[in-house]
């Protein structure tokens, strides 16, 4: 084709070649014109298609968004009422532990009571410082006492790291509940957007441009955390990850849960048997002290009725041996009286002997005179010997009888003390001391 001039003065077409540039035009217009129409159909469909799959994706988020705020608010409930539930075994397992504590303090009086009469019954001389019924029943009460406030004492620390262990599972629970509760608020507020820009009329296009990083927590504890880490392993809040780098399946985000529930249950089951079995700790602690306390109170009695019968046979003997004595003194008089009485008689008869044998020659002889006068001289002394030996018997008599009535007024002593230390003291200290409060 030839080159043609704009001013008109240049060189002139052909027809053929005129032709050929109309028709070239024309084609090149219609092509544009139907590439335009398919663009324009093809723009028209995809409009039409692309509504569709909007309008249907939007009430298929609309529809996610109320399974997802039902599944909330299905959790939430069970929270609540898990921690409700959690909330009152931890008030009766406080109410529990407090019984104990009064208990485990009660037990240091009734201890100390046990320890005095002991000690007091220490005090008990001569023959009644005896092993006896009372004193091993003693002993048997205090090693009662001394097990059952350690476990007491045991039970208390059992509780209080119950106690721990509840806490711990009310507090996941009670965060848990406050994220789920917040997720509710998002979800709730968030379902009733309307399709539109932002603010500065520029449409969103990645997450950042509607949420500064600054507006999302910067970590989430969960047990899978960490690489590796058990589903069911006790350490639920072992590391962290980053929302921004790890989000969870809607499988752990119901495992998070379940769990927390599932630990708050056990703990629960858990602090129910220990305050079953401290319970029971508590009633058989009560059931074995009165035992042994109306035990050794009988004992007690006993022993005292005994001591007392035995303090009164003293005490009657005692008065036997006193008018016994006096009875003795007197005839140890008596018999110091009648020793003298005989003086005169054996001297008188000596003084008649001696005289006789002043009788001249032939008229000294051994007639009757003589002879009576003798044998009332071996009578006499004979008397004389009889009565002396009955007086030393009278004084040795008197000697014994004498420290009969000391080792009874010793023994009096004794038994009156032992009365003293088991009526007044230990009974009285008994009675005063020895109640436990009741759980």
């Amino acid at each position: 084709m030839g080159t043609r001039s704009d001013s008109g003065g240049g060189a002139y077409t052909t027809p053929t070649e005129w032709k050929l540039w109309n028709q070239t035009k024309l084609s090149q217009s219609q092509f544009e014109r139907l590439t335009a129409e398919r663009l324009d159909a093809e723009s028209k469909r995809l409009r039409d298609d692309v509504g569709t799959r909007v309008t249907s994706s939007r009430r298929e988020v609309s529809q996610q968004f109320s399974t997802r705020i039902r599944d909330l608010q299905y959790w939430s409930t069970n929270l609540e009422s898990k921690t409700s539930e959690v909330g009152t075994e931890i008030d009766a397992l406080l109410q529990c532990q407090a019984q104990l504590q009064r208990m485990h303090h009660a037990c240091g009086d009734p201890i100390a009571v046990v320890e005095q009469c002991l000690q007091l019954r220490e005090r008990r001389s001569h023959v009644d410082r005896c092993l006896d019924e009372v004193q091993s029943s003693l002993h048997d009460e205090l090693r009662t006492l001394r097990q059952g406030e350690m476990v007491l004492g045991r039970t208390v620390i059992e509780a209080a790291e119950q106690i721990r262990l509840l806490r711990s599972a009310k507090y996941q629970l009670d965060r848990d509940l406050a994220d789920k509760g917040k997720a509710s608020e998002i979800d709730s507020t968030t379902v009733g957007l309307a399709d539109s820009v932002v603010g500065d009329g520029r449409t969103p296009r990645l997450l950042s441009d509607l949420v500064h990083s600054s507006q999302v927590n910067a970590t989430v504890h969960f047990p899978w955390s960490t690489p590796g880490a058990d589903l069911g392993g006790n350490d639920r809040n072992a590391g962290a990850i980053t929302k921004a780098n790890r989000q969870t399946t809607p499988t752990e985000w119901q495992s998070f849960t379940e769990r927390n529930i599932q630990e708050a249950s056990e703990q629960v089951h858990r602090s129910l048997q220990l305050r079953v079995t401290a319970m029971s700790v508590m009633q058989d602690i009560i059931r074995d002290t009165r035992s042994h306390a109306n035990q050794v109170d009988q004992l007690f009695h006993d022993v005292i009725d005994r001591t007392r019968k035995a303090l009164g046979a003293l005490k009657s003997e005692h008065s036997a041996v006193c008018q016994q004595i006096q009875e003795t003194e007197e005839t140890a008089s008596g018999l110091r009286a009648a020793i003298g009485a005989q003086d005169a008689p054996l001297g008188s008869a000596i003084q008649q002997l001696a005289r006789r044998t002043a009788r001249p020659n032939v008229e000294f002889c051994r007639d009757s005179v003589q002879n009576c006068l003798e044998t009332r001289v071996d009578v006499v002394r004979t008397s004389l010997r009889q009565l002396q030996e009955k007086l030393s018997q009278a004084d040795a008599s008197l000697r014994r009888l004498r420290q009969s009535k000391f080792d009874l007024e010793q023994e009096i002593a004794v038994k009156e003390a032992t009365l003293r230390i088991d009526a007044e003291h230990c009974m009285n200290a008994l009675r005063r001391n020895m109640v436990l409060p009741q759980p």
